[in-house]
């Protein structure tokens, strides 16, 4: 993380220094989601001023939400298509290290895995937790579905749609995440509903309500996910310490601060206190007060009515990009937004470190390949013809 960060910051930096923010922010300046990104920061801000925000954490909360800033950066540097595809292939190639590393995890206790466990059908997740590595992987199977679609050989056709068979099965066999089982299938949903014509269409979705099929008959981790999950919801009104019971937990009593306040809402960092507030036990606050584990409802309750609005704009706004994009891009914004909408639903997408990370670099990417690609004569080389002008 700490490596990331100092990344980001240099490139800020440089970018500032370069002489050249001015003409790259008038590249990006019709690009809606810098917009929506740079008003929803507006808000965090404002909302520092507000009664009832908490001066203890409101630093946190700038802090958290700053990358925010970073995507007019991201996006103008992404205009060269040279950039967008070594972003890309860096990123396929950190996941093929990681899936690599999954699978060898059942026989070798890996050094850099997160899970020391051998063994089929338990949890292997190699880097931050399963949910994070879910959602990445989750993208990743995307990624490999669509190159093998626009692979001109055989061989390499095949190739990739095995690697995302394998990544499939990294997510519904050897991860405990239920998170990953909903983004998955959700992410294939959008991808073929965008990408595949006629009736290929029907065969894989055929197929993919079959591959549904097979998971819920053999992988026994899912069975067991599941079952517990009901276990868990059926149990909620104890307010005990579980997965999805907390959740609905957290959901109930963060709506109850939303009713107080659903136009203005609390201010900023104020949920951390606020929880605390209307919870019962003191278990409940430490165990809750952290997040909702809902983006939307964390903007709603700390930043009223307008925050909910700016960040359900912002995780749309990949649909809005692929009006203006290509057949072939759409795949990527449709489930891209897929995974940012189901995992801002259930966790904290823009709070949580790493899931911050994902989601504001490959927002970034997507909408800068539907910006630029359309635009030959702005991309790649074009840039420094510009400048010299």
């Amino acid at each position: 993380m700490a490596l990331g960060y100092l990344a980001m910051s240099a490139t800020a930096v440089l970018w500032l220094l370069s002489g050249k923010a001015g003409f790259y922010l008038r590249q990006v300046r019709k690009q809606p989601v810098v917009w929506i990104a740079g008003a929803l920061y507006a808000v965090i801000l404002l909302w520092c001023f507000h009664p009832g925000s908490s001066r203890e954490y409101v630093f946190v909360h700038l802090a958290k939400y700053a990358k925010l800033l970073m995507l007019p950066i991201f996006i103008s540097l992404l205009s060269d298509a040279r950039w967008r595809r070594l972003c890309m292939s860096a990123y396929v190639c950190a996941m093929l290290l990681i899936l690599a590393s999954v699978y060898a995890n059942i026989w070798i206790d890996l050094p850099w895995s997160k899970t020391h466990n051998q063994g089929w059908g338990i949890d292997h997740t190699v880097i931050g937790d399963y949910i994070t590595q879910s959602i990445m992987m989750s993208f990743f199977v995307i990624i490999a579905l669509d190159r093998g679609l626009k692979a001109q050989k055989i061989g390499l056709r095949g190739f990739w749609w095995i690697i995302a068979l394998l990544a499939a099965i990294s997510i519904s066999h050897l991860s405990n995440g239920r998170t990953g089982y909903v983004l998955l299938f959700a992410s294939i949903f959008a991808f073929v509903m965008s990408s595949v014509r006629g009736y290929k269409r029907w065969l894989v979705l055929g197929a993919l309500v079959a591959s549904v099929m097979i998971v819920a008959l053999t992988s026994i981790t899912a069975q067991e996910r599941f079952q517990l999950a009901l276990e868990e919801a059926k149990a909620s009104d104890r307010m005990e310490l579980t997965s999805i019971g907390g959740r609905i937990n957290f959901w109930k009593n963060t709506w109850r601060l939303i009713e107080e306040r659903p136009i203005t809402g609390w201010g900023t960092g104020s949920y951390h206190e606020q929880w605390c507030r209307v919870v019962p036990t003191p278990d409940w606050c430490e165990f809750g007060h952290w997040h909702p584990h809902n983006q939307f409802l964390f903007f709603w309750v700390e930043h009223g009515l307008l925050g909910l609005l700016l960040f359900a704009a912002l995780v749309f706004s990949p649909v809005w990009a692929s009006r203006r994009a290509t057949p072939e891009q759409r795949g990527f914004l449709l489930s891209f937004a897929a995974i940012f909408l189901i995992d801002s639903m259930i966790n904290a997408s823009l709070w949580s470190s790493r899931e911050n990370h994902f989601f504001i670099f490959m927002l970034a990417w997507v909408t800068a390949d539907a910006m630029f690609a359309r635009s030959p004569g702005r991309d790649a080389g074009s840039d420094k013809k510009s400048l010299a002008r």
